[in-house]
């Protein structure tokens, strides 16, 4: 091929790129280019033209919840928490502080602890139920400033179940909320929302029949058979006859599986010791109870309701009743549990502490 005929291909190729790229800028000129406004429709501007950002949802108070939380549940979240935090008596500090006695503390409660500036302003301040519930819903938004990282507990269960289990965290564990505190936190969480509906979780009062068992939280903390201390405030101590627990406890001995009981006896065990000889813990050691006296324990502290019924016998009969609603059957009892509604959960639950005796007494 000549030279002269390479010439005019490469020309006419130059010519073709050059006729492209001219139409191209003539069409972007006459033709303007379709853009989208939904979106920026859906997303009016504030002020400064910053897109506004929803408004947090109000918190749940947590006041009304803590008398069923469940502080087994409770100790399960805490692992969370584990990692910066110990939780026994007289523990060590990791990244944060020791959380034993926690509830009722000052803000600033452990000694010696590096806390940091947002927290040292609020040093006096006591960690009362509805504190803690703030700042473990959003820790950072509660206190800004804080060195806690942890983004906090959105389920307000997992709160209450939580600040249950650290309620037990205590030698004389506080107070459960009374019904004036519980009905001053849904006010508040009321004007917080502002609405004028009242707040999703009703809470039954202290006096209503046969409920008395949901004053207080559930599993882990009392000083008497499953859960958590502290006795109503304005509890006398009382005795009281016998309560029906419901089945017949007697016909479901006989069939009982000991071993399905102590499945069942995991739910005391935050509270309770089952050995023989065993330290006390939050709640007497049980060891030996049935048929045993109801304080039957020299070296715990029982409620003034049940040293009402000091030498009274733990029969099957009378520990299914108590088991089926503790506050029902001993009013003003620390047992914060709400009972075990199943009677076949009962049978079990007795048939396995029946097997905590070198001498297991007779069934019925």
């Amino acid at each position: 091929m000549s030279s002269l005929e390479t010439n005019k291909i490469v020309g006419a190729v130059l010519v073709a790129g050059m006729a492209l790229l001219v139409s191209g800028i003539v069409a972007d000129k006459l033709v303007e280019p379709q853009v989208s406004h939904t979106a920026v429709a859906a997303l009016p501007e504030g002020e400064g033209g910053e897109v506004p950002q929803p408004e947090p949802a109000a918190l749940e108070p947590v006041s009304g919840l803590l008398a069923s939380a469940d502080v087994a549940a409770g100790a399960t979240v805490f692992k969370k928490c584990a990692t910066c935090h110990t939780a026994e008596k007289g523990g060590a500090a990791k990244v944060g502080p020791n959380l034993w006695n926690i509830v009722g503390g000052k803000h600033a409660h452990m000694e010696g602890f590096a806390y940091s500036d947002p927290m040292k302003a609020l040093a006096d301040k006591e960690w009362s139920y509805e504190e803690l519930n703030a700042f473990l819903a959003a820790p950072k938004t509660h206190i800004p400033g804080t060195k806690m990282t942890f983004p906090g507990l959105k389920k307000v269960a997992d709160r209450a179940a939580v600040i249950a289990y650290l309620r037990t965290l205590a030698d004389s564990p506080a107070p459960l909320p009374d019904q004036a505190a519980i009905d001053a936190a849904n006010a508040a969480a009321k004007a917080a929302a502002g609405s004028a509906e009242a707040p999703a979780t009703e809470t039954p009062t202290a006096t209503d029949a046969g409920t008395a068992a949901t004053t207080e939280p559930a599993a882990s903390g009392t000083a008497e058979t499953t859960a958590a201390p502290a006795e109503p405030a304005a509890a006398e101590p009382t005795q009281q006859a016998t309560a029906t627990g419901g089945g017949d406890i007697a016909a479901l001995l006989a069939t009982a599986d000991a071993a399905q009981g102590k499945a069942v006896a995991k739910k005391c065990a935050a509270c309770h010791n089952f050995e023989k000889d065993g330290p006390n813990k939050i709640g007497p050691n049980l060891w030996d109870i049935v048929g045993a006296k109801h304080a039957h324990k020299e070296d715990f502290k029982y409620s003034d309701a049940i040293k009402g019924m000091a030498d009274k016998e733990w029969t099957y009969a009378e520990l299914d009743a108590f088991l089926t609603a503790p506050k029902q059957y001993a009013p003003g009892t620390k047992l914060a549990f709400p009972g075990i509604k199943k009677p076949e959960d009962r049978a079990a639950l007795l048939a396995y502490l029946r097997s905590l005796s070198d001498s297991p007494k007779p069934l019925p």
